[in-house]
Order: structure tokens, then C-alpha cells, then sequence
């Protein structure tokens, strides 16, 4: 009888697209459990399973994949949020809460993610901090211009005053959230629309004051 030869398993090439994905895919987890400290081009090298030039070659550094992890969230964030208030009326108050329900069910099925968006650290050199920034700008100027877009009549300045404070509030609240998971997500959302509301209320009052 002879011996059954060992089975090999081919090994598949991907596309330099699908390579990324991957590596992102990897990245991200890596970065969400350890904390962005604690993970090194040789960690996301070993556990995507090819050699740390390759990671060098599609992202160029630590930071550069770090960065294009939080990028790709963001657009994938963004991207539920025009989907839910592309559904709402043209109020502010729908806009509002149909904002802060995509938002508060991203914290809810993927915490840590919401961690990677919000990531601060002393660690972070300045170049990056300041690109990161720039990351939630865009998120800031997409839900202005997510508010003109269902509300023509108010100036670009009164929109990004209110988009400014979605930011803050719903970023400040996420973080209790964390600290209190035990909180009903609706009454969360309840205290966002209601410090919105009351926000941008305040925003429209002074801005028409000033024309």
C-alpha cells in the first residue's frame, strides 16, 4: 500500500486591489484591539501573511496604513449616513435624528471602530495628527453640505457652525456610551436630537441676527 502524498493547498494570488483590502482588513483589527502603539509594519506583515515590503510597497509606513484604515471607516460611515438622511424630510429635526441613528448604530455594532475614528494619542507625530484632522474635517463639510442640501436657505458658514456641533456632541456622547453601555441607545439618540435641535437653534437665531 502505498502512502497518500501530503495534500498542498495552492496558494491564491490577489490583485493588487484585493492585496489592499486585505491588508487594511488585517490592519484594522490589529489596530483596534492592540491600540495604534502597539502594532508595527512586522505585525501587519505576519498576520496578513506576506513580507513586510510588500505592506511597505501598497502603504509606504505604519502610518500610511494607519491612516488609510481610518479613511476607508470614515467613507464607509459617510456613506450610511447620506443613505439614512437621503431617506429623512427636508426638517432639521429628521435630518438630526436620522443622522444620530447611523451614528449610534455604528458605536453599537462595531465599537472599537468608532475608537479608530476618534483615535488621540501623544504618539502620533504631527504630519499625521494634522491628516487625521483632515479626515474628519471632510466628514464635517459632507454632513454641512448634507444640511444645504435639504435646507438651500442657510448660508454655508450657519451650516458648518451646526455640522461642527453634530461632531462634538455626538463624539462626546459616544465616548459616554462606552463608559455606560448599560444606556438604552434610544435615549442616547433622545439627548443628541435634543442638544442638536437646541444647538442649531441657537446657530440660526444668532446668524439672523447678523444679517
Amino acid at each position: 500500500m502505498t502512502q497518500a502524498e501530503p495534500i498542498r493547498t495552492k496558494r491564491v494570488r490577489l490583485t493588487g486591489e484585493q492585496r489592499e483590502r486585505q491588508l487594511l482588513d488585517v490592519a484594522e483589527t490589529l489596530f483596534t484591539q492592540r491600540g495604534y502603539e502597539a502594532v508595527s509594519i512586522e505585525d501587519i506583515a505576519r498576520a496578513a501573511g506576506v513580507s513586510r515590503p510588500i505592506v511597505y510597497h501598497h502603504y509606504g509606513s505604519r502610518e500610511g496604513v494607519f491612516l488609510a484604515c481610518v479613511a476607508r471607516a470614515r467613507s464607509q460611515f459617510e456613506r450610511a449616513l447620506l443613505d439614512r438622511v437621503s431617506a429623512a424630510g427636508d426638517d432639521l429635526a429628521g435630518v438630526f435624528h436620522a443622522g444620530g441613528e447611523a451614528y449610534f448604530d455604528l458605536i453599537e455594532d462595531d465599537p472599537q471602530r468608532f475608537v479608530l475614528l476618534f483615535t488621540a494619542s501623544s504618539s502620533l507625530h504631527a504630519g499625521l495628527s494634522e491628516q487625521l484632522a483632515t479626515l474628519r474635517t471632510d466628514t464635517i463639510r459632507t454632513i454641512a453640505t448634507v444640511i444645504r442640501q435639504k435646507n438651500p436657505s442657510i448660508k454655508s458658514e450657519v451650516a458648518l457652525a451646526i455640522a461642527y456641533s453634530a461632531s462634538g456632541i455626538g463624539e462626546q456622547l459616544g465616548r459616554w456610551w462606552l463608559d455606560k453601555p448599560s444606556m438604552p441607545k434610544r435615549r442616547l439618540l433622545s439627548y443628541y436630537t435634543g442638544a442638536l435641535d437646541g444647538a442649531a437653534k441657537g446657530i440660526l437665531a444668532v446668524a439672523s441676527g447678523h444679517t
